[in-house]
């Protein structure tokens, strides 16, 4: 029996899961176990086709989608975008045309035609800079904000392209830090990371913790369910992700309110 898996945050889930149930196939609507663990779950459930919901929090469904197409292991899966307000979606549409789409009164249809004749290669959703969002706006690096880089690699600076006004670089966690990028390679930086970030005020500051996405080519010693469990276990709550480029991914964390 196919699996097809439906990501949705939409609290109708269960009438959208209902609506794609044909025979012979098996709708997996449950929630991921572990964000951070989306690409070794799928991977190891390798549905047939998966389905994203864009009804609610449509940016999350394109992190996902971005983040996938990154994944060796799986980049091969079809996927499907449902619902969503057309103005919302137009600018999705027009950079990934080769995805397929559909309304919720659409999908079942357009779930069966695609589990008949899938994709002879996965649809296109760039890898550096999905929705043609600036690196600078995902990361959050706005106007007069101080930014701590720690242990960033050469040229990641040129990367970012033009700064906004005022926008200060330093190589250290100050008082005056607003966000915080902190580049590891191994668990040994990481729990090194981690004692930095519990030492060092100021506890109002967003840290991203940039690794290698691990690839034959970037082999490591760690994946990102130990990035999100040691972090949750030194106090921070991480609520997004980054596809930095074909190199580097970073999930972002803030502080546990007391």
């Amino acid at each position: 029996m196919k699996t097809v898996k439906l990501l949705s945050w939409h609290e109708d889930i269960a009438a959208k899961a209902a609506s794609l149930r044909q025979r012979g196939l098996k709708i997996d609507a449950t929630p991921l176990i572990k964000t951070s663990g989306l690409i070794g779950e799928l991977a190891e459930l390798n549905p047939a086709v998966l389905v994203l919901d864009l009804d609610k929090l449509p940016s999350k469904s394109r992190e996902i989608a971005e983040v996938l197409r990154s994944s060796k292991s799986a980049h091969h899966i079809p996927i499907l975008f449902a619902g969503g307000q057309p103005e919302k979606t137009q600018r999705l549409r027009s950079e990934n045309p080769n995805a397929t789409y559909a309304t919720w009164t659409e999908a079942p249809r357009a779930l069966a035609n695609l589990l008949k004749h899938p994709p002879s290669t996965p649809a296109s959703v760039p890898l550096r800079n999905f929705s043609s969002t600036p690196l600078l706006k995902k990361l959050g690096i706005n106007p007069n904000m101080e930014v701590a880089l720690i242990a960033a690699p050469d040229g990641f600076e040129e990367l970012l392209g033009a700064l906004p006004e005022n926008t200060i670089f330093t190589s250290l966690i100050r008082p005056t830090t607003s966000l915080a990028l902190c580049f590891i390679h191994s668990l040994a930086d990481l729990a090194a990371t981690l004692d930095l970030l519990t030492l060092r005020p100021p506890r109002q500051v967003s840290v991203w913790i940039v690794h290698p996405k691990r690839t034959a080519k970037h082999p490591v010693d760690f994946n990102q369910n130990h990035v999100r469990d040691q972090s949750l276990a030194a106090g921070l709550v991480d609520y997004k992700v980054c596809s930095i480029d074909n190199v580097w991914s970073a999930p972002k964390f803030s502080w546990r309110k007391r």
